[in-house]
């Protein structure tokens, strides 16, 4: 449980950055991640 909005604001965002970003794969990316897509452009 957060006391704050900008606690849980601040989890949400590290979640998304270190596993999101890096571990789910998008079909409409070539099946990449979203790191190895930036990495590609």
């Amino acid at each position: 449980s957060y006391r704050l909005r900008s606690e849980a604001e601040l989890s949400i965002f590290q979640w998304i950055e270190t596993w999101y970003n890096n571990k789910r794969r998008h079909s409409f990316l070539g099946n990449k991640t979203i790191k190895e897509f930036e990495l590609d452009m």
